[in-house]
């Protein structure tokens, strides 16, 4: 947590021009308040309040996984003022149920007068390397654009997906009643547990503990972007689920001409989890939820992924389809990641034409190579492939496209259609690639 008991900075580079990289501490809290919600202003000039609010968080409320060594400013000594600011949120995703280290990078801004001298480029080093150093096995951000050369985040996944509806097509239903009230400390156990059995429907998704649930509930304020209206769900006093309302971590940005932190333009909620417990009448509960979250509303918006329970219950009446938007991830080491993620990869061979196979799987990947041993159905190595090349592999890829494949974002046949140079060279690969990495729905509710 950032509190006034840190350590002094662990982090001091000189730059050119009197400017220096250096850990942001919270004698920085205004000045990093200011420097973002004026970069991040709407049109107009109007200062964004959501992005202040969400900053002063940091340093007033603490966070439970960031040190004073993932946030970073650059200063003008010369002037005292704050040039640039970025930093990064570790957390645990799961893939398959195999947790991993996961950071995000957030809150990049730097002062107009001072752009095109690369310092977001220069702060992301340090942020990247010190998160691989501890281990993360994946990186990722929202957006590049602001970054003029590669810098090895890629495509990856789905960071926000959703359907909507109008109030007027929700017709009366014979739908058992539920009650929704604010969700409480004690709740904690409850909300874990519902969301672990959710994860279940997911390739890849985010983990918390109760530190961090706890920080949901009472670590933003409201004023904040992201700050989140978590509910419970009852039936006959008996909790069965939860909502989350608001943010929840993704900005609803498709929505036409809202930005993120400012008020929403249409008379719409916007639900960001819905997740009930096993063995519980979902559809009932899906038509009391919303008549109640649309009482004095005209739509709603359901931003719960590519895929989702619900959407298979509201069926047609969901005709509002916007956008995708998805994460860059960048993978410090793929064989890493590989070898953590073995045990799914196993699993996937069971009961398949590939089960108890033993022999290797040799992947060019055109800049370096992956070399995946078995036996009897056991991945008992994955290495690189120093000697890696198109002509000995079983099949060959651009390293963006093996991402695709490893997350679930894409099936062969569809990278083998778009990009020629996804290439299967060998019946040995037609018969693993597509059981060791099958299109899967990926749910990611980052923990900010």
């Amino acid at each position: 947590m950032l509190d006034k008991s840190i350590k002094p900075p662990t982090v001091f580079t000189p730059l050119r021009d009197g400017m220096v990289l250096r850990n942001a501490s919270t004698q920085d809290q205004e000045a990093l308040a200011d420097l973002l919600s004026h970069v991040h202003a709407s049109p107009t000039g109007e200062a964004n309040n959501g992005v202040r609010a969400w900053q002063r968080d940091l340093f007033s409320l603490g966070h439970p996984t960031l040190s004073p060594a993932d946030m970073l400013v650059v200063e003008d000594t010369e002037k005292g003022i704050l040039a640039s600011s970025f930093l990064i949120i570790p957390q645990t995703w799961s893939y398959g149920g195999i947790p991993l280290g996961v950071s995000l990078l957030e809150l990049a801004a730097t002062h107009p007068d001072y752009r095109g001298r690369g310092l977001l480029r220069k702060q992301l080093e340090v942020l990247v390397a010190g998160s691989t150093r501890r281990g993360d096995l994946i990186q990722g951000m929202t957006d590049v654009l602001f970054f003029k050369d590669d810098i090895g985040f890629l495509p990856g996944v789905t960071q926000r997906a959703g359907r909507g509806g109008h109030t007027r097509d929700l017709l009366q239903t014979q739908s058992r009643h539920v009650d929704l009230r604010p969700a409480r400390i004690e709740d904690v156990p409850f909300l874990a547990a519902v969301e672990n059995q959710a994860r279940e429907r997911a390739l890849l998704s985010c983990m918390r503990n109760d530190e961090q649930w706890r920080h949901e509930l009472q670590g933003h304020s409201v004023e904040s972007m992201i700050h989140n209206d978590i509910r419970v769900i009852e039936l006959g006093q008996e909790p069965i689920g939860f909502l989350v309302l608001g943010y929840g971590g993704i900005p609803s940005f498709p929505i036409p001409s809202w930005l993120p932190g400012r008020p929403c333009p249409e008379n719409v909620v916007s639900v960001t989890r819905f997740e009930i417990m096993r063995g519980k009448p979902w559809h009932d509960v899906t038509f009391s939820v919303l008549d109640q979250l649309t009482a004095h509303m005209d739509g709603y918006m359901l931003w719960l992924g590519t895929e989702h329970p619900t959407y298979n219950i509201l069926g047609t009446l969901l005709v509002r389809n916007p956008p995708r938007i998805g994460w860059f991830l960048r993978v410090p080491d793929m064989v890493a990641l590989l070898q953590a993620v073995t045990p799914v990869l196993e699993n996937r061979l069971r009961g398949t034409a590939a089960e108890s196979f033993s022999g290797q799987l040799r992947l060019s990947l055109y800049n370096h190579g992956i070399e995946i041993r078995f036996s009897e159905g056991s991945i008992i190595d994955v290495n690189g492939w120093p000697s890696h090349n198109r002509r000995d592999s079983d099949a060959s890829l651009p390293t963006q496209m093996f991402q695709q494949l490893l997350f679930g974002q894409a099936a062969w046949e569809e990278l083998e259609h778009a990009f020629p140079d996804s290439r299967v060279h060998t019946n040995l690969a037609k018969l693993l690639i597509p059981v060791l990495f099958p299109k899967m729905n990926s749910d990611i509710w980052p923990f900010l």
